[in-house]
């Protein structure tokens, strides 16, 4: 893969950017930054091969990875408290305040609504909220810090730090009415989870783990070594799990239905791990046949998804947050104020 072009935040001060994110014929970047003694965010629309700015949004706060519906309608949460609503033009549709907590990533769920859960001191709550009109359509008490939030058709699936040191419960709910539908907990951190047909699997504090979707069952269990965290959103290709430790590793491991003639056997077993300096940024990326990884000291790293050996490295500027977006057989990484993209060849 070649360079092909640059696009850089200007003039603001302690930038950070979230990963990218594909829309029809262009590229999401959120930018976050201090602004006059508080925060703002820049949401900003790069075409997909030339760079060149469509348009831009500035939000007074810190905001997260946008999220783009099929329509190309752009939405993105604030740790204001609200989800701002974009057409795919840049233009304004709504904007939803659902509380004054930290709202995390909202995840499009059943193709006509949102789903967010807050985060950080004194959150409590899963909302859920209509694409169409911006309203809160539920609220769920989940009594603390939340992470990631997947989906499956009418399942919605966090995992929630309880308050007062309870431990963590990974929920699953309704996705029409906020219903609990069971819930699991565990002593050891859970984080974002992955939903693959009927299986949850989600990242902890010394393991891997995969859940039944209908039932909370656990299914198989990889641990890791010295009590490693995947603290980090993974990728999942196939029948593979990528993703990035606390202890600077990136690590591969496979999920298999064994079938007996009594039941059928979940196993999750190690493939490799590679070493990466100073560990990854977001989420671990498919770029044509091989495995992409962002490190904020060495630059994009291509591996082989077989081996996880070293292929080749990517430059790229260094910075706070960032990511990886593999669309189209181009690849767009972000690391502080910078966005770079790659064009296959």
């Amino acid at each position: 893969m070649k360079s092909s072009w640059s696009y850089r935040l200007p003039k603001e001060r302690q930038v950070g950017a979230r990963a990218p994110v594909a829309a029809a014929d262009a590229v999401l970047v959120a930018f976050h930054y201090d602004k006059a003694d508080f925060y703002g965010s820049t949401l900003v629309a790069l075409d997909r091969l030339t760079g060149e700015e469509r348009w831009r949004a500035t939000i007074p706060h810190v905001v997260n990875e946008p999220v783009v519906a099929p329509d190309g309608a752009v939405y993105v949460s604030s740790f204001s408290g609200a989800v701002h609503a974009f057409d795919s033009s840049g233009k304004k549709l709504w904007d939803c305040r659902c509380t004054d907590r930290n709202m995390g990533k909202p995840c499009l769920v059943a193709g006509d609504r949102l789903v967010v859960a807050e985060t950080g001191g004194s959150a409590s709550k899963t909302w859920c909220i209509g694409l169409r009109t911006g309203t809160v359509i539920w609220a769920f008490e989940n009594h603390g810090h939340s992470y990631g939030v997947a989906a499956n058709r009418d399942r919605v699936v966090h995992a929630t730090v309880l308050a007062e040191g309870a431990g963590v419960r990974l929920h699953c709910l309704e996705a029409s009415s906020g219903r609990s539908l069971w819930a699991v907990d565990s002593a050891q951190w859970m984080f974002h989870p992955l939903v693959q047909e009927q299986t949850v699997l989600i990242g902890a504090r010394g393991s891997l783990r995969a859940y039944s979707l209908q039932t909370g069952d656990l299914l198989a269990r990889l641990n890791l070594e010295d009590q490693e965290t995947i603290d980090g959103p993974m990728l999942l290709s196939g029948d593979r799990v990528c993703f990035g430790t606390d202890a600077g590793r990136v690590g591969c491991a496979s999920l298999r239905s064994e079938r007996s003639f009594f039941k059928t056997k979940h196993v999750l077993k190690s493939e490799w791990y590679a070493a990466c300096e100073d560990g990854i940024r977001g989420r671990p990326v498919m770029a044509g046949t091989a495995l992409a990884v962002l490190s904020p000291e060495e630059g994009i790293l291509l591996l082989d998804p077989a081996t996880g050996d070293r292929l080749s490295t990517l430059k790229i500027a260094k910075g706070d947050g960032g990511g990886l977006l593999h669309d189209r057989e181009w690849l767009y990484g972000s690391l502080g104020r910078e966005v770079r993209a790659f064009a296959p060849g």
